[in-house]
């Protein structure tokens, strides 16, 4: 009798904690603080769409979708601020943030566009506890403002003038190595399958062509599988070697030029 109560009792627990965990996840994670034009939101990443409008929650497997002409800003509950450009896609991945015991484990995704992100709070962890994820870009936040602009070959990513300015960034893909940690006013691009650019320095006059597609979008070049794309007037960064048996990529980021 004793055996089997415990074993009862055991199942309860793991029931119980299965739908505390079940609750937490079905919880907002964050509010839109702003909604301009068009902007749905697939609830566990599955069809149909939904309109969002400003004050509605976002939740774990949730994925944020703005038309053209459409913007959002979402507050997480850590007060991360991010800020989606138009015809601009976002998942999040997983969002966990205790205030009293000052841990989080986030991760979103973006998929498509441009987003501006500002993380406020930083904790002293071995390891980052905020994550950005692209198809060719791992980002451990460390916490910063920065752009993280999507195309076709690659990951674009500014930093801003912050003071501790600490984004880590590195290839999605394992057998690519190499970890650099930008600081404020730095640039890097993450392609396919090969090693990232070094960290080059720009100004703020360089950030501004990504303020105004913060405003208008940026196009077909945000996305996956559209022909090569650039950004008139954007910083050039080093060129990047390429992986043995791969073909020579030099790109103009001024001029447009891809051989």
């Amino acid at each position: 009798m004793l055996k089997r109560y415990c074993l009862m009792m055991s199942v309860l627990l793991i029931c119980l904690g299965m739908l505390l965990t079940a609750a937490a996840q079905a919880s907002p994670v964050g509010t839109f603080l702003q909604v301009e034009g068009r902007v749905d939101l697939l609830k566990g990443a599955k069809l149909p769409a939904t309109d969002v409008k400003a004050q509605d929650g976002v939740e774990v497997g949730d994925v944020v979708r703005t038309k053209s002409d459409s913007r959002a800003q979402i507050k997480f509950v850590d007060n991360t601020v991010l800020t989606i450009a138009p015809e601009s896609r976002v998942t999040v991945e997983e969002f966990m943030f205790d205030a009293a015991k000052g841990e989080r484990k986030a991760t979103l995704g973006v998929l498509r566009g441009l987003v501006h992100t500002a993380v406020e709070k930083v904790y002293p962890v071995a390891e980052p506890d905020f994550i950005m994820k692209t198809h060719t870009a791992v980002l451990g936040v460390r916490g910063t403002r920065w752009y993280t602009r999507i195309l076709p070959i690659g990951t674009d990513v500014y930093t801003e003038d912050d003071k501790g300015t600490k984004l880590e960034t590195k290839s999605i893909f394992p057998e690519v190595p190499g970890v650099q940690i930008l600081t404020g006013l730095q640039y890097t691009r993450l392609g396919w399958f090969v090693p990232q650019t070094m960290a080059m320095n720009i100004t703020p006059q360089d950030l501004i062509i990504l303020q105004k597609q913060m405003k208008t979008g940026i196009g077909s070049s945000g996305r996956i599988g559209a022909g090569p794309s650039h950004a008139a007037g954007m910083p050039k960064p080093p060129l990047a070697p390429m992986y043995t048996g791969e073909p020579s990529l030099i790109e103009n980021l001024s001029s447009g030029a891809y051989v």
